[in-house]
């Protein structure tokens, strides 16, 4: 037990030291670029470890995230046109993100499988025809958000809001109640028997992992400082917070932290060589991983590494290879 507070601890350590590395990399001189590609590694991150607390842990796989960030983005651009203060417009998003994974959650965590994803796809496409169709909310022409912001405000509160989602993440997934998760995600049946309150752990997880949603939302929203309904509620942002988790490593900490890299790096690459490829070259990643490396990218190459020093142990040691 000490030894796993420890690696906790150590975990802990090392996501805020980068975190704090990467909010001063200004201070060292690193140009726009560099700042813009490691904003958009802590927005993926962030908005994988969303999706990986809650799919990733109970195994119920949503693609409602992307429009958990659009409804949070929204809230908070109308609270700041209206003028609420800042940080009141983006807990705005978080809490308007919470409510609508009420709606989705008590609707439908009751189905499994295959029919809760189909529940979340509808529920993306009916938000994006619900706010193309709301004048609050600017229609089709998209809503501009009316106060200027310095630039870094947005790029400092992505780098934080990766960095505590990743520690969420570390704490639940170490915590009794991420044992109660991976039990419910294993077999929800024998949870059940064992006495796991399932359907309250699930629509708990769900708010949690909406309000980080809704935050990358609220964030993003401010960074970008328009909102146009096709591109804010565009099914590529659902597939981010997948894709992100599954090839670094579902249900693990640091997994998305590696997804996350990986995908802007290969984003930054098909942009020069093949723009219009980007889906496709997500998807060509993805089935490789789910067929070659089922755990994810981070947990394969920390087992070939055990499975190493193992090896290296008993070829030091020939008796162990005898017993």
């Amino acid at each position: 037990m000490a030894a796993v507070s420890r690696s906790s601890a150590a975990a802990l350590i090392v996501t805020v030291a980068v975190g704090v590395a990467a909010a001063a990399l200004p201070l060292f001189g690193a140009s726009r670029y560099q700042q813009m590609l490691v904003y958009y590694v802590a927005y993926n991150l962030a908005l994988g470890q969303s999706w990986n607390l809650m799919s990733g842990m109970t195994g119920y796989v949503s693609f409602a995230h992307g429009a958990l960030a659009g409804i949070g983005a929204y809230a908070t651009i109308i609270g700041m046109n209206a003028g609420v203060p800042l940080w009141l417009a983006v807990l705005a998003g978080a809490a308007a993100a919470i409510l609508a994974s009420l709606v989705i959650g008590i609707t439908s965590l009751r189905l499994r499988g295959i029919a809760f994803t189909f529940a979340t796809l509808f529920f993306q496409a009916l938000t994006l025809l619900a706010v193309r169709k709301l004048p609050a909310t600017g229609g089709p022409g998209g809503l501009p958000l009316q106060e200027i912001l310095p630039i870094w405000l947005p790029q400092i509160m992505m780098i934080v809001l990766a960095v505590l989602a990743t520690i969420a993440m570390v704490i639940i997934r170490r915590s009794r109640t991420g044992v109660r998760l991976l039990a419910i995600k294993g077999d929800e049946t024998a949870a059940l028997s064992l006495g796991i309150a399932s359907a309250r752990l699930k629509i708990m997880l769900f708010c949690a992992s909406a309000a980080i949603a809704g935050l990358v939302g609220a964030v993003h929203g401010l960074f970008t400082a328009s909102l146009y309904p096709d591109v804010v509620f565009s099914f590529d942002t659902s597939i981010t917070a997948l894709a992100v988790p599954l090839v670094g490593g579902v249900a693990t900490a640091f997994g998305p932290v590696a997804g996350a890299v990986l995908f802007v790096g290969v984003g930054e690459i098909l942009q020069i060589f093949a723009p219009g490829l980007h889906l496709v070259v997500v998807g060509a990643l993805l089935l490789a991983v789910i067929l070659f490396m089922p755990s994810g990218l981070v947990p394969f190459i920390l087992s070939r590494f055990r499975d190493r020093r193992r090896f290296e142990a008993s070829a030091a040691n020939p008796r162990e290879l005898v017993q």
